[in-house]
């Protein structure tokens, strides 16, 4: 079978969004690796990798723009998935890109094998927190995670804690409640920003809730991103198979990371299109999406705060995820008066954090950096990567939106529902 009929199978349904392509350019105005010092080549941009595929199934190109070269292209799609509201015929630009990149025949053996156990490398190394922070933080671990998965030495990565899993199911569970919620957590608050899973919990039992954390893996963004499918299926498979089942038990599935939140609600039913999928996504909720739900029943309440000032940062996924309108409604009427900025951060998940993408990834963050830096002012942002880019390249305080709220609702008791 030729490379060409083999990139044609393994692309599916996906090799028709090719040929859907206008080549009106709306996605390069919205692309962050597309309006880059870079972005003169203009395969570099969005529209351009889409056009070089069309030529490349038309057998337009030299010999000398072979499949090595299409992919090294391909790199340059981190999946923020802006495009994806602005393209007029819908082409699904990061699906697309992310089947093509499954071909890649660069691919490490090691890296492939390193992302494919990530979740359970992350489980590990949290399993002994002070002896992993010391080896990762040395020059020896800084060393051998760029050797490894690429990661510049430039980057501190982010300090392990003990499983917030672990946490929540040794956790004494309250004899009454009224209603169940299953925590899908991801890796990075699992075991990373544990203390922002803790609030989540700690504040929903205070509404009267029962958390649990039923068996999960990773949600499997990075997977995809790096063109792994056929892992991401089974990632995506297990956690389904889990989170139905607490759905079947009366749970509603809640989320913190707006990775996680995208993946169940958009990704799984793309990747998996069952039954189960689609059952689990429309029984999940953010934690916002809950607050607000709470709020406009008058179980919580902001009464009597002080008005301030407060940057909000749009992160691609939020923004990918619907959540946008949400964020911003709690943090209003919890006395916020926002002042919003809608620029890339550059950090693409794992993809600003690699050697051969970090200098790129500062260019596209340094707009928002010299914002944030003049107008100085706290920072809410939903995603944990946006965060760890803008905590290490401005000198703002950014925190998830959650934490800016809770110090300030009240819980209305009497509007409770009955406890079961």
């Amino acid at each position: 079978m030729t490379v060409t009929k083999l990139f044609e199978r393994e692309l599916g349904e996906y090799f028709e969004d090719i040929w859907k392509c206008i080549r009106c350019g709306f996605c390069n105005s919205v692309c962050p690796t597309s309006n880059t010092s870079q972005s003169y080549l203009a395969s570099l941009t969005s529209r351009g990798r889409i056009i070089l595929l069309q030529a490349y199934f038309q057998d337009l190109l030299s010999k000398s723009l072979d499949h090595e070269k299409i992919q090294e292209l391909m790199e340059y799609c981190f999946g923020c998935r802006r495009c994806l509201e602005v393209c007029p015929p819908g082409v699904r630009i990061p699906n697309l890109i992310w089947r093509v990149k499954k071909l890649n025949r660069r691919q490490g053996f090691l890296k492939k094998i390193i992302f494919t156990n990530f979740g359970r490398m992350e489980k590990l190394f949290s399993n002994f927190p002070s002896l992993s922070n010391l080896f990762l933080h040395s020059y020896i671990g800084k060393t051998l995670l760029e050797a490894t998965i690429g990661v510049s030495k430039n980057i501190d990565f982010p300090s392990f804690n003990r499983s917030l899993e672990k946490w929540i199911n040794n956790k004494r569970k309250p004899a009454n409640y009224r209603g169940r919620l299953a925590y899908f957590i991801d890796v990075f608050t699992n075991y990373h920003e544990v203390a922002l899973g803790r609030e989540v919990v700690e504040l929903v039992e205070k509404l009267g809730y029962l958390v649990t954390a039923p068996p999960q893996k990773e949600a499997g963004t990075l997977l995809l991103e790096e063109g792994l499918i056929d892992e991401a299926y089974k990632v995506a498979k297990e956690n389904v198979e889990s989170l139905y089942e607490s759905v079947r038990n009366g749970a509603k599935i809640i989320t913190s990371s707006p990775a996680a939140y995208l993946a169940l609600k958009k990704d799984y039913p793309e990747l998996l299109g069952d039954t189960k999928s689609r059952i689990v996504s429309e029984n999940t909720l953010d934690i916002i999406e809950l607050l607000l739900k709470e709020y406009e029943n008058g179980v919580i309440d902001f009464d009597n705060v002080l008005e301030n000032q407060l940057v909000y940062h749009h992160s691609c996924f939020t923004k990918a995820s619907g959540l946008t309108k949400n964020i911003k409604h709690i943090l209003e009427s919890s006395g916020y008066r926002l002042k919003e900025i809608d620029k890339c951060c550059g950090i693409g998940g794992i993809w600003g954090l690699n050697k051969k993408h970090y200098n790129l990834s500062i260019e596209i963050g340094s707009n928002l950096f010299n914002e944030l830096n003049r107008i100085s002012l706290p920072v809410a942002s939903q995603s944990e990567t946006c965060r760890i880019q803008i905590k290490n390249n401005t000198l703002v305080e950014v925190k998830h939106p959650l934490l800016f709220v809770k110090n300030r609702l009240k819980i209305d008791k009497s509007r409770l529902s009955s406890f079961t």
